[in-house]
C-alpha cells in the first residue's frame, strides 16, 4: 500500500525542482508568446454564427443544438457567456484562452512528472506540448479554442486521475477519470479517443509484457473499462439523437489515400517535430510543406522510433499510441465529412488534436528507455562533460524545439491575425455609433469575413448582431443603409427596378386614407426568386400615425412624418401591386391623407461602395 500524504503534495511538488522552474518559465514564456499572437487576431467565420447563435436564453435547447453534426454544449455555453457579458470583446477572449492554456500547460507538467519522475526529460516534452506548431490554428481561433483546450485540459485531467490510482491507489481517481471523460465529451466528439490513451498508459504500466499487458490492464482496472463502454455507448446514442452525422468518403480510394497521406505525411509529422519551417500559406488555413520539412521530419522520427525499439521494446507503447490515435483521429475527423478532396488534409487545425496526446505518448517512450537496464559499454564514453550532463541535454533540446517552433510559428502567424475581420466590425460599430438612428439592410458578408458557405446565415446581422451599439435591421426606415465591404454605411441605389404605375391625379399621386385600402398597381411583376428586395415609397403628409404596406402576403407598417419624404422597407417574394392604408392617430379628429407620390422596387446596391 502506497504511503498516503496530504493532497496538495502531489500538486506542489514537481514545481519545487529545478525542473519545475524551468517548467514554469516555459509555461509562462508560451502564455506571453501566444498572448501576443493572440491580442494581434480577432473573431472570424464560425465565431460569428456561435455568437449570434449563443444570443438566446440559457436553455437546454441552446446548449445541445445541432451545429454542422457536432455536438458540444459546453462550447454553446462558452457563445452564450460572450453573447450576454462580454458581446464582441476580443480583450476577454485573449485572456480567457491564456487561462485555458496555462491550466492545460500546468497538468501537463504534472502528468509528466508522474510518467518520468525527477528526470530533466520532462523539459523538452513539456516545450512540445506548449510549443508545437499545429496548436496554433486550434488557440488563436476562438470557435475552436473554446472546444481544443477545454478537451485537452480533460484529457490531461483524465490520465493525471489515472496516473494517481496506478501510483497512489487513491479513491477517488478512478472517478475522476470518468468526471473529466464526461467533461471532455461535452466539449468534443474526440473525448471518445480518452479510452485509447488511458489504456495505453495502463498497459504501459503493467508488470507483464506484450498483449499479456492489454490483458493485466483490462483485468485490474475492468470498473474503469466497463464505466467507460457504457459511457460511449450511451454518448453515441445521445450524438445521433441530436447531431446526427451524415458519413459520405472522400471521394475515390486514390482520394482517399491521399488525404491520408497529406495528413500525416505531410501534415502531422512536420507539425510534431517543429515545422514545417517555410511552408506555403493557402486562404488562412492551409498549409503545404515544402518537400525538404518533410523528409528531415521523417528522418527524425524515423531515428527516433529505430533507436528507442532497440533500446527496450517497451518504449513500443507510446509509439503505439501515437500511431494509433492518429488514424483513430482521421476516421473520425474525416469519416463524417463530405467529399472536400485531399487537400484537407493539409488543414493544421485537424492535426491538432493529436498535439495533448504527443507529450504522453513521447513520455511513455522515454519512461520505458530510462527504466531500460544499462547495456555494457565496449569502449569508454568519449563524450564532453557538458553533453553528459542531463539538465544541459534536456534544456537544450528544448530550446531547439523552441527554436524550430519560433520559425515555423514567424512564417504563419501573420495568416491568423483577421486583420481584415477586424477592420470591417471595428468600421462597422464605428459608424454605428456616429449615426445611430441608421436601420441597416441585412445584406451578405464578405467572403474574407464570413465565407458563402455560411448560405444565409452570412449576414451583416450575424457578424454586428450583438455589438453592444444594437445596430437595427431590415425595419421599415426612413435612413435605411447598406453595408459595404469595408465595413461603412451607404446610402442605397436600387437596380432592376419596378415603378408603380402613374397615378391618375397628378397632385396627390396615390390618396391614401384610413377609410379602405388604396391598391397601387406596379408596371410590371417582379420576382425576388429568393433574394430580398427593398420597395422604396415616396410620399408627402400633415397626417399623424402609420401607413399600412402590405405587399403580397408581407405587412409593413411605417411611422409617418411630416413633409416629404422616402422610406424604405424590406420584401420578397413575386409582386404586381401594393395595398396601402392610413392608420390614423386616434387623438386626432379631422381626417388625414397620405400622398404617395412613387413606389418602387428593386435590388439595393450600395451607393458609392463595393
Amino acid at each position: 500500500m502506497p504511503e498516503r500524504t496530504a493532497w496538495w503534495r502531489p500538486l506542489s511538488a514537481p514545481w519545487t525542482s529545478w525542473p519545475g522552474v524551468v517548467a514554469l518559465a516555459l509555461i509562462l514564456g508560451q502564455g506571453v508568446w501566444r498572448g501576443v499572437l493572440l491580442a494581434r487576431g480577432y473573431f472570424t467565420q464560425d465565431d460569428f454564427l456561435m455568437l449570434r447563435l449563443g444570443d438566446e436564453p440559457l436553455t437546454a435547447g441552446l446548449l445541445t443544438q445541432d451545429y454542422s453534426g457536432h455536438f458540444f454544449p459546453g462550447g454553446f455555453l462558452f457563445a452564450w457567456a460572450h453573447a450576454h457579458f462580454a458581446p464582441l470583446d476580443w480583450g476577454v477572449v485573449v485572456v480567457e484562452t491564456v487561462v485555458l492554456q496555462g491550466i492545460a500547460a500546468a497538468l501537463l507538467w504534472l502528468v509528466l512528472t508522474r510518467l518520468v519522475p525527477g528526470s530533466w526529460a520532462r523539459v523538452p516534452l513539456l516545450a512540445v506540448g506548449l510549443l508545437c506548431p499545429l496548436a496554433l490554428w486550434p488557440t488563436l481561433w476562438w470557435a475552436v479554442a473554446i472546444q481544443f483546450l477545454p478537451i485537452s485540459i480533460c484529457l490531461l485531467l483524465a490520465v493525471w486521475a489515472l496516473l494517481v490510482h496506478l501510483h497512489d491507489e487513491r479513491w477517488w481517481a478512478l472517478p475522476l477519470v470518468v468526471v473529466a471523460t464526461v467533461a471532455g465529451l461535452l466539449f468534443q466528439e474526440r473525448a471518445a479517443l480518452f479510452p485509447v490513451v488511458l489504456g495505453a498508459v495502463a498497459c504501459a504500466h503493467a508488470s507483464a509484457r506484450g498483449p499479456r499487458a492489454v490483458v493485466e490492464a483490462l483485468r485490474a482496472r475492468w470498473r474503469l473499462w466497463a464505466s467507460l463502454v457504457v459511457l460511449l455507448v450511451g454518448y453515441v446514442v445521445l450524438h445521433r439523437a441530436v447531431a446526427p452525422i451524415a458519413t459520405t468518403s472522400a471521394g475515390s480510394g486514390g482520394d482517399t489515400a491521399e488525404l491520408l497521406g497529406n495528413f500525416v505525411v505531410r501534415n502531422a509529422v512536420p507539425g510534431f517535430v517543429g515545422g514545417p519551417w517555410g511552408p506555403e500559406v493557402v486562404g488562412d488555413s492551409l498549409l503545404v510543406p515544402p518537400a525538404y520539412a518533410v523528409v528531415l521530419a521523417w528522418i527524425a522520427v524515423a531515428v527516433a522510433v529505430v533507436w528507442t525499439l532497440r533500446r527496450t521494446r517497451a518504449a513500443g507503447w507510446g509509439w503505439l499510441l501515437l500511431l494509433v490515435y492518429t488514424l483513430l483521429d482521421v476516421v473520425l475527423l474525416f469519416g463524417g465529412r463530405t467529399g472536400m478532396g485531399p487537400t484537407f488534409g493539409l488543414i493544421p487545425r485537424y492535426a491538432a488534436d493529436i498535439v495533448p496526446v504527443l507529450p504522453v505518448a513521447l513520455a511513455l517512450v522515454v519512461r520505458a528507455v530510462l527504466a531500460a537496464p544499462a547495456r555494457p559499454e565496449t569502449r569508454p564514453a568519449r563524450l564532453p562533460a557538458l553533453l553528459r550532463s542531463p539538465a544541459l541535454v534536456a534544456c537544450g533540446l528544448a530550446l531547439a524545439y523552441v527554436v524550430s517552433a519560433a520559425v515555423t510559428t514567424t512564417q504563419v502567424s501573420s495568416s491568423l491575425e483577421n486583420r481584415v475581420d477586424r477592420d470591417y466590425v471595428e468600421t462597422l460599430r464605428a459608424e454605428l455609433r456616429a449615426q445611430p438612428e441608421v436601420v441597416l439592410f441585412d445584406g451578405g458578408a464578405p467572403d474574407d469575413v464570413m465565407i458563402n458557405w455560411f448560405g444565409t446565415d452570412a449576414t451583416v446581422s450575424t457578424l454586428v448582431g450583438i455589438a453592444p451599439e444594437s445596430p437595427v435591421f431590415d425595419l421599415p426606415s426612413h435612413s435605411m443603409r447598406m453595408v459595404d465591404a469595408e465595413g461603412r454605411l451607404r446610402p442605397m441605389d436600387l437596380v432592376a427596378t419596378v415603378s408603380s404605375r402613374t397615378p391618375d391625379d397628378e397632385s396627390c399621386g396615390y390618396a391614401v386614407t384610413s377609410q379602405r385600402p388604396t391598391p397601387v398597381p406596379l408596371e410590371d411583376t417582379i420576382d425576388g426568386d429568393g433574394e430580398r428586395m427593398v420597395l422604396r415609397v415616396g410620399y408627402y403628409t400633415a397626417a399623424r400615425g402609420s401607413l399600412l404596406v402590405e405587399a403580397g402576403e408581407q405587412e409593413r407598417v411605417v411611422p409617418l412624418r411630416d413633409g416629404l419624404n422616402v422610406v424604405d422597407m424590406v420584401v420578397t417574394g413575386r409582386l404586381d401591386s401594393l395595398s396601402l392604408q392610413l392608420r390614423q392617430d386616434e387623438r386626432r379628429d379631422e381626417p388625414g391623407t397620405v400622398c404617395v407620390a412613387s413606389a418602387t422596387i428593386g435590388f439595393p446596391v450600395a451607393r458609392g461602395g463595393s
